[in-house]
C-alpha cells in the first residue's frame, strides 16, 4: 500500500513539474496617452476588452499631457529608438511601436499580442526604464517586425515629394479617397486628361463636347477597372503605342492637306479615354485591396469601397478638365491651335520617355 502511495506521489510530482505547453508568454503593453484625447479614451476602452480576453496581458499607462515625468519618459523612448513620437496615443508591445488608434491599429495591436503571447521577446520599454536598452538588429521578435514591414510595403504609396505615405493605420473612409485622388493626380494621368480635353475641344458643337466628356469619364473608370481585373502588363505598351500613333496622325493632320473626319476624331477620343483608364497606376488599387483585406468587411462593403475609390479618382479628372476649359475659353483661335499641337507633342514625349 505504501509503495502504491509513493508511486502516486511521484506521478503527481512529475505531472506538476512538467512544463505547460499551453503556457502563454507574459505580454506587457504600454500606453502613452493624453487626458482629454478622444482617440486615447477609445483605445483604453478597447484595451479593457483585450485585458479580459488575454489573461497574460499586463497594461501600463502613462499620461503624458499633464504629467511631465511621463512626457519626458516618452521623449526618452523616442530618442533611444529613433522614432518620432509627437502625438498620442502611442502603444508599445515588445519591440513594436504603434501610433494612433483606428480600426486598422486595433488589428495591429491584436496581432502583436497574439505573436508575443507565443514567442519570447524583449520588453523595450522595461529595458529603457532600467537603463539597459541596446538597439540591435538581431532582436527576439524580429519575425513579427518583418511581417509588419511586409504589410507596410503593401500599404505604402510612393510619391514624388513626400516620398512615401503609409495608409496601414488610416480609417478606410479616409484612405479610400486619398488613394483615388492620388491615382488621378499621378503625372502621366494628369497630362493624358489634359490631352483628352484637347481632343474633345476639337468638336464645334457644345452638346457633342458634353456627351464626349461624360462618356470619356465613364470609359476612363471602366478602362481602369478592366486593367485591374486583367492585370496584363504587356497591354500597357500596346496602348502606349496606340496613343503614340493617334497623336502622330493628329499632328500630321494639322500640317497636311488631308482632313480627318469628325467621326474618326470621336473614335480617337473614345479610344484615348479607355487607354487613360488602363494606364492608371495599378499600385493604388493594390494598396486599397490590401487595406480592405486587413479588415473584416462584407462583400457589399468591399464593393462600396471600390466604388468610392473610383468616384474619388474622378474628382481630380473633372477638376483638371474644368481648369483646361477655363483657360481654353480665354484663348484666341490661333492660340488654341498652338495649344493643341503643343499638348500633343508633349504627350508623344511623355509616352516615349515616361
Amino acid at each position: 500500500m505504501i509503495k502504491k502511495i509513493k508511486y502516486i506521489i511521484i506521478i503527481l510530482l512529475v505531472f506538476l513539474m512538467a512544463p505547460n505547453v499551453n503556457a502563454k508568454e507574459q505580454v506587457n503593453l504600454y500606453l502613452f496617452w493624453g487626458d482629454g484625447c478622444p482617440h486615447c479614451e477609445a483605445e483604453q476602452n478597447y484595451l479593457e476588452e483585450l485585458e479580459d480576453e488575454f489573461r497574460n496581458l499586463k497594461i501600463t499607462k502613462y499620461e503624458v499631457w499633464y504629467n511631465s515625468e511621463n512626457n519626458q519618459f516618452m521623449k526618452q523612448i523616442a530618442a533611444e529608438t529613433n522614432e518620432s513620437l509627437t502625438g498620442v496615443p502611442v502603444t508599445i508591445i515588445g519591440q513594436t511601436i504603434i501610433t494612433g488608434f483606428s480600426e486598422p491599429t486595433k488589428q495591429q495591436i491584436r496581432r502583436a499580442i497574439n505573436y508575443y503571447s507565443e514567442n519570447k521577446h524583449e520588453d523595450m520599454v522595461k529595458q529603457i526604464k532600467e537603463g539597459n536598452y541596446e538597439p540591435s538588429e538581431n532582436i527576439s521578435d524580429e519575425e513579427f517586425i518583418k511581417q509588419e514591414k511586409k504589410l507596410n510595403k503593401k500599404t505604402t504609396i510612393k510619391l514624388p515629394i513626400i516620398k512615401e505615405l503609409n495608409l496601414k493605420n488610416f480609417e478606410l473612409s479616409t484612405a479610400v479617397p486619398i488613394l483615388g485622388i492620388l491615382a488621378g493626380l499621378s503625372l502621366p494621368i494628369i497630362w493624358l486628361i489634359i490631352t483628352f480635353g484637347s481632343m474633345v475641344s476639337m468638336q464645334k458643337n457644345e452638346k457633342t463636347k458634353l456627351k464626349l466628356l461624360s462618356l470619356g469619364l465613364v470609359l476612363i473608370i471602366t478602362g481602369s477597372a478592366i486593367a485591374v481585373l486583367l492585370n496584363v502588363e504587356y497591354l500597357n505598351w500596346i496602348f502606349k503605342g496606340f496613343i503614340l500613333l493617334i497623336f502622330v496622325i493628329l499632328i500630321i493632320n494639322k500640317f497636311q492637306n488631308f482632313k480627318l473626319s469628325n467621326t474618326m476624331i470621336k473614335v480617337f477620343t473614345i479610344l484615348l479615354a479607355i487607354m487613360i483608364g488602363w494606364l492608371t497606376p495599378i499600385q493604388y488599387w493594390q494598396v486599397l485591396t490590401e487595406l480592405i483585406n486587413m479588415q473584416e468587411t462584407s462583400i457589399i462593403m468591399k464593393i462600396l469601397f471600390n466604388v468610392y475609390y473610383y468616384l474619388s479618382y474622378l474628382i481630380p479628372c473633372i477638376l483638371i478638365l474644368l481648369i483646361y476649359y477655363a483657360i481654353w475659353k480665354k484663348l484666341s483661335e490661333k492660340n488654341r491651335e498652338l495649344v493643341q499641337v503643343t499638348v500633343w507633342l508633349i504627350t508623344i514625349l511623355i509616352i516615349i520617355f515616361v
